[in-house]
């Protein structure tokens, strides 16, 4: 959010100001528009400051939910979900929410404060006490600071705005000291420092050379697109019928060609694309990490035995990870795709390659969807449902069975149009508070909350923070009356089920306690004609899907 002259002036014109307004003054200049965090004693004269800015606070019911929500905005927004949590018990909650962002390479900044730095060690059971806060932060940050005068809080925001946007992606933690918020601060714009200079992302152009030749020479080359290729959805479009290849999408990278004749919108964990990938004599990977959670979800296949493996990635240590490949390029997804662009466009593909391409590319799709186990069937005809309506949906998941099976095979229309907890960290709870998010990140997108009847029990109470922001989302619940996939799981092992036969509430009295619409669908048919008068609902609703009914 760019500042105002009026308000510059009224700064910069103060006789003091406190770290306060110098924090939310530069949070504001950093584009920041919304904060997630609950006020408590250590935070209350940050707020001070906040009441007379721009952002627009949001306060869930807990700080696990404000990371959530943070995770949910920044995927779709492209932004840090900025947090304000107090110390000990704010920062210790907020950690789940961390990791996950860590998994998936999400820009969050957690802003918090801490006891005294006189006090560290001591042990005098001070509120909210804790024996190391930083180095507890440290280990799921990507930088953890402690502030020790008021005026290295701007130098400490930039290099944490830096850190999040440079290489790979991820939470960053800034701890102030309670006895600190307070003071004045004696320059708002200070030097830059040189640890706060963004490194520029380079390319060789002799390798873009050789990628073109190999591009061009392969018979059957295939693409691969993961979560950091997002940043490249409008190079990629382009680069998609001048490269002319199946496009093979990882979870987090769903939707950025959309509906594209050549997307294949399946799992590499999936059999048969595992083994297209061996089968390929060139496969380019944009920005995918070769997680287990993408490549060989059941532990069953391993990664695929690349006969010609071509790298491109921002984080120098994944790129340098198994499996081994060709050619590595550390640069940045969208510099890459830009360069290659310029060297493609003077080759021109025959009718016949086109179609052979396209055809290769339905064929892919269908064995992908051949390949999925009759039990998941049911959870992706309702994604199909789900997807097939909206072309500008949004759908947030949780770890519940129709995101497992539509992480497996999904086609979604826009980028950052699917995404959930079920891949890398796989938290529970995740999908309500982070669909809050995204719908304040994207208000006019239609957002889709996907949930089971055990995830959604672990943030329940953020419906409350949905009928405080105002904003319609479409809570769907499938209610298979536990938690139904890892009971499956324990029968296949030959371990009788164990903890896993929750009861659920009664959902219909939960969304009259908030005020929200609640609606049962009787069958397949029934969900369909309530979904799509539930998207153009202007207050949330709430649908109840029995498994055993749908």
């Amino acid at each position: 959010m760019i500042l105002s002259m009026t308000k510059l002036n009224n700064i910069h014109h103060k006789e003091s100001y406190t770290l306060g307004d110098a924090l939310i003054t530069v949070l504001e200049k950093k584009n920041v528009k919304v904060i997630f965090g609950i006020p408590g004693v250590h935070t209350i004269e940050l707020y001070k400051s906040l009441e007379k800015s721009s952002i627009r606070h949001v306060t869930p019911r807990h700080e696990q939910s404000a990371g959530f929500m943070a995770d949910g905005y920044a995927r779709v927004t492209g932004l840090p979900g900025v947090c304000l949590v107090i110390t000990g018990p704010g920062v210790t909650n907020i950690l789940t929410a961390m990791a996950q962002a860590r998994a998936d390479s999400v820009p969050m900044l957690i802003i918090s404060t801490v006891n005294p730095i006189s006090t560290f060690g001591k042990g005098f059971g001070l509120l909210h006490e804790l024996p190391n806060q930083n180095k507890l932060m440290s280990e799921i940050a990507l930088n953890s600071e402690t502030i020790e005068t008021s005026d290295q809080i701007i130098p400490a925001i930039e290099r944490a705005f830096l850190k999040m946007t440079e290489g790979r992606p991820g939470p960053v933690h800034i701890e102030i000291p309670t006895n600190l918020l307070s003071k004045e601060v004696s320059k708002l714009r200070p030097e830059k420092s040189p640890n706060s200079v963004k490194a520029v992302p380079f390319i060789y152009e002799n390798e873009v050379i050789e990628i073109v030749r190999l591009l061009r020479t392969a018979k059957n080359p295939i693409i691969i697109l993961g979560g950091g290729a997002i940043k490249a959805q409008t190079q990629i479009r382009e680069m998609v019928n001048l490269i002319n290849a199946p496009f093979i999408s990882t979870i987090n990278a769903r939707g950025i060609i959309g509906r594209h004749p050549l997307s294949v919108p399946a799992s590499p964990t999936l059999k048969p694309i595992h083994d297209a990938l061996e089968d390929s004599d060139l496969v380019l990977a944009i920005g995918t990490e070769f997680g287990q959670t993408d490549y060989d979800l059941n532990n069953e296949l391993g990664l695929p035995k690349f006969k010609k493996l071509i790298r491109v990635d921002i984080c120098k240590t994944n790129i340098t990870s198994v499996p081994s490949s060709y050619m590595n390029l550390c640069t940045d997804s969208q510099l890459f795709c830009k360069t290659l662009i310029k060297k493609l466009k003077k080759y021109r593909h025959t009718s016949s390659d086109i179609n052979n391409a396209i055809n290769k590319a339905k064929t892919l799709n269908k064995n992908a969807v051949d390949s999925i186990e009759p039990k998941l069937l049911p959870a992706l005809h309702l994604i199909n449902q789900i997807t097939e309506f909206a072309s500008d949906i949004i759908v947030v998941g949780d770890s519940t069975q129709p995101i497992y099976a539509g992480n497996l095979f999904c086609e979604i229309s826009r980028p950052t149009g699917w995404f959930n907890s079920a891949t890398g960290y796989g938290t529970l709870g995740y999908a309500l508070p982070a669909s809050i998010g995204a719908k304040l990140g994207s208000l006019k997108s239609k957002v889709v909350c996907l949930i089971g009847d055990g995830g959604i029990q672990f943030t329940l109470s953020e419906l409350g923070t949905a009928i405080d922001e105002n904003i319609a989302i479409v809570f769907i619940i499938w209610n298979n009356h536990g938690y139904k996939e890892i009971a499956d799981f324990m029968k296949q092992k030959n371990i009788t089920p164990i903890g896993v036969n929750i009861s659920p509430p009664k959902f219909d009295l939960i969304a009259k306690a908030y005020g929200i619409t609640y609606i049962n669908p009787k069958n397949r048919t029934d969900f369909k004609d309530i979904f799509i008068e539930s998207l153009n609902s202007e207050t949330a609703v709430m649908i109840e899907i029995l498994e055993k009914n749908y």
